[in-house]
């Protein structure tokens, strides 16, 4: 084995770790909602395993990191979806929360 195949397959399996870590931190991401930075770190690791530079490019495992792409943008859209539609009710759980400290 050369050099050149050395580092290709040095960084093809960096690339396969970027996928697998895009895809369990895309899931995980889901177990506390308010996880959000699981869910950004997703999208960093499949950036980073579907890049095309360096070479080589990802072929095996490539539909890991898009799976941990997506599983990774869901609680990035998601979240601040629920926000917005039940901001009212958020505010009464403050508000009781408040009460219940000693505030007001």
């Amino acid at each position: 084995m050369n050099e050149l195949e050395t580092k290709e397959s040095l960084i093809l399996g960096q690339k396969y770790a970027f996928a697998t870590a895009s895809l369990i931190l895309g899931i995980s991401c889901f177990v506390s909602l308010l996880g959000l930075e699981k869910a950004i770190l997703a999208i960093v690791f499949a950036w980073l395993a579907l890049r095309t530079k360096p070479e080589p490019v990802l072929k095996e495992h490539r539909v890991w990191a898009k799976a941990g792409l997506v599983l990774g943008i869901l609680p990035l859209i998601i979240l601040p979806i629920i926000i917005i539609l039940n901001f009212d009710r958020l505010r009464e759980i403050i508000e009781c929360f408040s009460k219940l400290s000693g505030g007001r």
